[in-house]
């Protein structure tokens, strides 16, 4: 772990010495009287004003300090786990907004693809505590909902986003794909790669886009796992032989995936226990743990130097009403 510790505005530190203000003597705070040997001893008192103008020096020292933006940077903590990197690359076309036709106790017939995969996603990423996620759709053109990030909530959020709204005309596989690699160059590796693409759908994909997808996930070291989610009869079964002339989009994009060299892994899903069946499987494939680094963000200890001198102003202005200011 760094524990670098340093100040956004270290020229301020040049005020402390004002700190030392309330220690003068002020001629304002003596009381008139004839001779200080008629006074009587008063301990409380010396207490009282020592505590007082500690208060002030502690007041002003924390604002000073403060106003330097003290703080911890480039912190690194070391972690263990799955320590995955993981990008769920998911369909937003119009086609996902349809039906899955599903008889089971987990989905009510009527129920969408979209749906289906939003409860189930969502308890993937529950079940990746130490994982670093990222969430993407693709249609006619991909979005970046969440970039890769420890704070699952948002990646939760972004799913249940999906659910705002109509899904886009177009299924641009290629695009999305190309994307989603994309966000892991240039990113250190931490652990195992994984890119999670879910679509009730296939593309063809031309010589050089499929040249770039192969040398991209070989140059991140990523697994691809393809989520097919079907719907009835018009979907074809991607593990069934089918001659190259007849193939669809879906069993030539399938074909694809199986000739590249990095690790690629199919799940057919009819259903929403398919879809459940299929996550719990990535999971457990992606649960190897090891040691990572964590780069956490700077640490602003700006906030408690001011609370302190807050307290030390309230603890002045209550000494202050049982101050006397004069005799009569």
């Amino acid at each position: 772990m760094n524990m670098a510790f340093d100040f956004t505005y270290p020229w301020l530190l040049v005020l402390l010495p004002l700190a030392a203000l309330p220690l003068l003597p002020r001629r304002g705070d003596t009381l008139p009287f004839s001779w200080v040997a008629w006074l009587p001893d008063d301990r409380v008192g010396r207490w009282i004003g020592f505590i007082g103008r500690g208060s002030a020096v502690l007041a002003i020292a924390a604002i000073v300090v403060g106003l330097a933006g003290p703080g911890r940077a480039h912190r690194e903590v070391l972690r263990t786990g799955s320590g995955a990197q993981i990008l769920i690359l998911m369909d937003r076309s119009a086609s996902m907004d349809e039906t899955m036709n599903s008889k089971g106790a987990e989905s009510p017939a009527g129920e969408s693809k979209n749906k289906v995969a939003r409860a189930s996603l969502t308890g993937f990423v529950a079940q990746r505590p130490n994982d670093r996620l990222a969430f993407m759709m693709f249609g006619t053109s991909s979005v970046l909902a969440m970039p890769f990030t420890y704070d699952h909530r948002v990646i939760e959020a972004a799913i249940a986003g999906t659910a705002v709204g109509r899904g886009m005309p177009d299924t641009q596989l290629d695009r999305g794909l190309l994307a989603a690699i994309g966000e892991f160059d240039g990113r250190p590796s931490s652990g195992r790669r994984a890119i999670v693409l879910v679509s009730d759908g296939g593309a063809r994909l031309d010589t050089q886009v499929r040249r770039l997808i192969q040398a991209g996930l070989m140059r991140n070291r990523i697994a691809l796992y393809f989520i097919y989610l079907r719907s009835g009869l018009y979907s074809p079964d991607l593990n069934a032989a089918i001659p190259a002339s007849e193939s669809s989009a879906e069993a030539e994009l399938h074909r694809y995936f199986v000739s590249l060299k990095t690790p690629y892994r199919l799940f057919q899903a009819g259903n929403a226990k398919a879809m459940m069946d299929a996550m719990a499987e990535i999971n457990r494939q992606q649960n190897a743990l090891t040691s990572f680094v964590e780069r956490l963000p700077r640490q602003d200890f700006g906030p408690y130097c001011f609370a302190v001198a807050l307290a030390g102003c309230v603890l002045l202005l209550a000494l202050r009403l049982f101050q006397v200011r004069a005799w009569s």
